[in-house]
């Protein structure tokens, strides 16, 4: 029992798992928060990491993009694998690596489904009036914090490796 307390304080007390533990909270929040609204005149939809709905009225769906749902939930499951990973620090660098590649694509395809909205939208592209909302700025945070656990995790490493040297 003493030993997983010990484990489990020195996990806790490493800053990158806090950077890792802010990329699965902010996770959470980008869940339920919308990313974009997309306006035409009178009409107007929004998109969150699902699906893109109408804001008068939110069961009529115009796009799905669940894919970015669903990368979301594999980034947030990868960095709770990370903190957890704590002992073996380069496992811990490799799937922070893939974190930021997750989120980056994650990024690009909010980008290609607001494309994809504009045009189910029917109108001239011209016309729509895109306005980012909460949501969008959650993944650039995540991305940052995502870089920053790895780079922490690269300064431990080899602050334990200069240490192996000297005994």
């Amino acid at each position: 029992m003493f030993t997983f307390v010990s484990n489990l304080l020195d996990m806790i007390q490493r800053i990158q798992t806090v950077f890792l533990a802010l990329v699965i909270l902010l996770g959470v929040a980008a869940s339920f928060l919308q990313i974009m609204s997309f306006t035409d005149g009178d009409i107007t939809y929004i998109m969150n990491l699902y699906k893109t709905v109408s804001a008068s009225d939110p069961t009529s769906i115009l796009t799905k993009n669940m894919g970015v749902g669903a990368m979301q939930g594999i980034v947030q499951l990868a960095a709770l694998a990370a903190i957890f990973l704590f002992k073996n620090r380069s496992l811990q660098i490799k799937i922070g690596k893939l974190i930021i590649l997750l989120i980056a694509f994650q990024i690009a395809a909010v980008v290609m489904y607001s494309d994809t909205v504009k045009s189910a939208m029917g109108k001239p592209v011209e016309d729509i009036v895109v306005s980012f909302d909460m949501g969008a700025i959650l993944p650039v945070l995540s991305l940052i914090f995502a870089y920053l656990a790895v780079h922490f995790i690269k300064k431990d490493d080899k602050l334990v490796r200069s240490a192996d040297r000297l005994r």
